[in-house]
């Protein structure tokens, strides 16, 4: 799973040197199991990331937002792409995780159906 991940963000420039990394990742882990996670995400996901991870829900959310800032910089097209719509600015944290859960659902389609990974 995570290694699946992975492929979504090193293409966006988001890498293990990142906080936010590991945050996004176990993020879209939870989304991708239980979407009712993106209902309530302060009250919620962020509180679950920050537990796993001794941290506090506001920088979860600060770095969350800094890996879609990151991804934004690094390589808008390809974040407009996975959005399938076109994008005017940087989306915030928790549109980020949803275009991140939707394009990691595809792949898993792909990769179950035993058609190709690539997605760019």
């Amino acid at each position: 799973m995570n290694e699946t991940i992975a492929q979504l963000l090193f293409p966006l420039g988001v890498t293990a040197k990142y906080t936010g990394y590991y945050y996004t990742m176990y993020a879209v882990e939870l989304v991708a199991t239980d979407p009712s996670h993106l209902v309530s995400v302060t009250k919620d996901l962020y509180p679950t990331i920050a537990r796993r991870f001794s941290s506090t829900n506001s920088r979860v959310e600060r770095n969350i937002r800094h890996t879609a800032g990151l991804a934004w910089q690094t390589n808008p097209v390809l974040l407009q792409q996975m959005a399938g719509h076109p994008m005017h600015q940087r989306p915030c944290a928790s549109q980020f995780i949803a275009i991140l859960v939707s394009e990691y659902k595809k792949l898993l389609v792909r990769d179950y159906s035993g058609g190709q990974q690539s997605f760019f």
